[in-house]
């Protein structure tokens, strides 16, 4: 495994433990993410840079995990 596949595994594995096992909402695991994603690009890039990128991130075609949401009743 190259160091991009583990770093994709181990944090996709924590999130997955953050959904599943503390019922944490999807849109604010997802937004964390995003928030830290967007200041680690901000600190690394120029701000041409980072504006290609964001624009290159909202025009992207993303295709949806295909899991279930387990819920507890």
């Amino acid at each position: 495994m190259d160091d991009e596949e583990k770093v994709y595994h181990d944090l996709f594995e924590h999130v997955t433990h953050l959904l599943n096992d503390h019922q944490l909402p999807v849109e604010m695991v997802a937004a964390c993410l995003m928030a830290i994603a967007q200041r680690l690009y901000r600190t690394h890039l120029t701000m041409e840079e980072y504006k290609h990128l964001m624009d290159l991130a909202t025009s992207a075609d993303v295709k949806p995990y295909h899991t279930t949401k387990e819920t507890i009743h």
